[in-house]
């Protein structure tokens, strides 16, 4: 039979992610809610083996919610695997405490989606056991409870060793991935990640019908900058702007340095005008910095073209038509935003 599967998220884009992930499995039944009342509303009326529960969400919050599971089905063997942006081992720690069994990261992975949910099966599976046993024998069930207790707390103790060595490696593993997809001057995305970024990123956007808008970002009079202030001017300004982006952007936004002093940012889910803001906000806060290099000080603006994604568009065309709204802004006298 399908395991009951519930996913909790606010976020309407994460839930249809996970959906989209998981909907061909035939191991689940999906369910899905936006808030931690509906969870709780839906556990009411269906009988759920495994919750996906994203921990910051208004109102009632996932370690809220967690309490409430716990404490209503303590008797039912419920895998809570829970959604989190927390990095530091003191929170990770406290959401297990709190009775979750399990974590995944922010961003969320097809391939550590399927992994922590197939865990999570196996959980469930010997649990179920202990359960039955324990509501069909009460007594012989009793003289094995402490030994159960005592394995079960041995094999936790080892499946904390395991999950922080697991921690470390994917650590590791992860700033060797950032080292060879980043441009080393601005710590964006290099050129080659940036077109990789952006074919996933069309192929998202055609499979879930959502808007992409792409702006390209180019300084103004830049050959200038290193002509009268000197390279290493230069190369702080590329710097700044790298840092300001990544600031700046949303988890799911991408950016990267296209070349030379040009930079091409990726919305997602965001139309051209929502990006035309964004953009307007980006080059005013440009226009209004005072840089210093050394014993100068100046000031750079920049031009700003913004183009959103046409569907059957390929990554080179939608490139295209950010960097003609750019060279428009450009010849419209420069330290403008321009859309296509």
């Amino acid at each position: 039979m399908p395991t009951n599967l519930l996913i909790v998220d606010d976020n309407e884009a994460h839930l249809d992610l996970m959906v989209e992930i998981l909907k061909e499995d035939k191991r689940y039944t999906l369910f899905r809610a936006p808030s931690g009342e509906e969870a709780l509303e839906v556990m009411a009326n269906n009988e759920i083996q495994i919750v996906i529960l994203d921990v910051v969400m208004p109102g009632m919050d996932g370690y809220e919610v967690c309490r409430q599971i716990r404490r209503q089905y303590r008797l039912k063997p419920i895998q809570i695997v829970m959604i989190s942006g927390f990095n530091h081992k003191n929170d990770l720690d406290e959401l297990l405490e709190l009775g979750a069994d399990d974590f995944i990261g922010k961003p969320i992975t097809a391939l550590e989606l399927q992994a922590r949910l197939k865990a999570a099966l196996i959980r469930l599976r010997d649990q179920t056991e202990v359960y039955g046993a324990i509501q069909g024998d009460p007594q012989s069930a009793g003289k094995n409870l402490t030994t159960l207790v005592a394995e079960n707390i041995q094999l936790r103790q080892e499946y904390q060793k395991v999950r922080r060595i697991n921690e470390e490696l994917q650590e590791n593993c992860h700033q060797l991935e950032q080292l060879a997809s980043l441009d080393t001057l601005s710590g964006l995305l290099n050129r080659r990640t940036l077109f990789k970024r952006i074919e996933i990123e069309i192929e998202r956007t055609t499979r879930l019908d959502w808007p992409l808008t792409g702006i390209m970002i180019d300084i103004d009079h830049f050959k200038r900058v290193n002509d009268n202030y000197g390279h290493q001017c230069g190369d702080m300004i590329i710097q700044e702007i790298g840092s300001r982006l990544n600031k700046s952007l949303r988890k799911y936004d991408y950016a990267g340095r296209y070349g030379g002093e040009e930079f091409f940012v990726i919305f997602s889910n965001t139309t051209a005008d929502t990006a035309h803001s964004i953009a307007e906000r980006f080059r005013t806060e440009m226009e209004e910095t005072q840089f210093t290099c050394g014993e100068q000080v100046f000031n750079v603006t920049v031009s700003i073209g913004v183009a959103q994604y046409n569907l059957g568009e390929l990554p080179p065309r939608w490139i295209s038509h950010a960097d003609a709204a750019m060279y428009q802004a450009k010849q419209r006298g420069r330290n403008q935003v321009v859309v296509t």
